[in-house]
């Protein structure tokens, strides 16, 4: 078949026509509002968080595990502890809460980020040892809600569990993940003389009460309960309390990080840099976060 002019100019614009599309739907897949955002970063490498050498890792110590009763919650809490090498059960040691992520539970939190291992070799470092500690918080981002509160539960019941066997409650940090990222900054809202460091690593943020309702429809009851535990609004308040946040530069929560962030007392706080919202990220930044709760529970 010949190949006119007429053929070549139609061949042409189906061609542009097709890469116009496929831009086009990139971009509005970028934006979310088409899925596979997550396919896209990991294509465009925006998920290549840096793996920490494996000579900072080591075999990490004993763990522990139970449930307690708590009113705050009012129902049955299964916990977990993660000892650093050398030190049993019953050993006098300070703690920093970790606080795990929607739809996780305690037993994945002392293990965000690959922390034991990281722990253990920090330890063998030099670095002072510390427990890590995590009580299930439900789903309700770590806030109270009329029938259950996890905020309460964690600082007026599960730091006391921890004193009774033999940890020190006077020395505590608390580290979060993505909700428990979230949970971590009303932490220090709410307790700041309690909390020696503060690490919220991918926090969940939200612009707004119907963002929030749109991403997540139970994460608040109502707008004030928004209100009151949006910590956009409060971003003033974090002024002198020991914070640490991390996320990744193509992580959903980004924006509201950014937009928080600048209204915070000392933006150079946060950090962004390449990654998404997934594991290899919260590894990425483990190492560095690791010392630094070590070097403020040690004083």
């Amino acid at each position: 078949m010949p190949i006119t002019r007429r053929r070549a100019l139609t061949w042409l614009g189906a061609a542009v026509g097709a890469a116009a599309t496929c831009a086009g739907a990139a971009i509005l897949v970028d934006a979310a509002v088409l899925p596979g955002r997550s396919v896209l970063n990991q294509a465009l490498g925006r998920c290549a968080a840096d793996d920490p050498a494996q000579e900072l890792r080591a075999t990490p110590g004993p763990s522990v595990s139970g449930t307690f009763r708590s009113p705050a919650r009012r129902r049955e809490v299964a916990f977990a502890l993660s000892y650093p090498p050398g030190y049993a059960p019953g050993a006098r040691l300070p703690v920093c809460l970790a606080l795990h992520g929607y739809a996780s539970d305690a037993a994945a939190a002392v293990h965000n980020g690959d922390y034991p291992a990281f722990i253990a070799g920090a330890v063998r470092a030099g670095a002072a040892p510390f427990v890590l500690a995590a009580a299930d918080g439900g789903d309700g981002y770590w806030h109270p809600h009329p029938d259950d509160d996890p905020l309460t539960m964690l600082t007026g019941e599960f730091l006391p569990l921890l004193a009774s066997r033999g940890l020190r409650t006077d020395r505590v940090a608390v580290a979060g993940w993505s909700m428990g990222g979230y949970g971590a900054l009303l932490c220090a809202l709410t307790r700041p003389e309690l909390f020696r460091a503060v690490v919220a690593t991918s926090p969940a943020i939200f612009h707004s009460y119907a963002d929030a309702r749109a991403v997540n429809p139970g994460a608040y009851d109502s707008a004030g309960e928004w209100d009151r535990y949006d910590v956009l609004a409060r971003a003033r308040e974090f002024a002198g309390l020991p914070l640490r946040v991390a996320i990744g530069a193509a992580d959903p929560f980004t924006p509201a990080v950014r937009a928080w962030r600048d209204r915070l007392p000392d933006p150079e706080l946060v950090r962004i840099s390449t990654g998404c919202h997934d594991g290899r990220f919260w590894t990425s930044v483990a190492p560095e976060q690791v010392r630094a709760i070590s070097a403020a529970l040690a004083g």
